[in-house]
């Protein structure tokens, strides 16, 4: 009978050591599916960050057109204005002249 309680020990003790061995394949499946989802979830974080970049970059040079296009028109309208007032100060000149 004794040697009958060994057996069973001997039993629990390899079931137990088994049971452990899953554990331990078990884990770096759990570790590496969890890697696996890190890793899609940066990926799409990057993909969504560097869409964003593009949108902002894309933004930024229609703000840059648009300044450009109206500094221009603005540098147009003063150099008209410019060229009536020189204009019109000949006039005023010529007027006073005569008078």
């Amino acid at each position: 009978m004794v040697k009958f309680k060994k057996e069973k020990s001997a039993a629990v003790v390899e079931e137990k050591a088994l049971s452990k061995q899953d554990n331990i394949q078990e884990e770096p499946v759990q570790v590496l599916q969890k890697l696996m989802s890190e890793e899609t979830n940066l990926m799409e974080e990057k993909k969504n960050l560097a869409s964003l970049r593009e949108k902002l970059l894309s933004k930024i040079q229609e703000e840059i057109d648009a300044k450009t296009n109206n500094i221009q028109k603005l540098k147009s309208e003063i150099k008209d204005l410019k060229f009536s007032c020189e204009e019109l100060t000949k006039s005023f000149k010529t007027d006073a002249k005569a008078k």
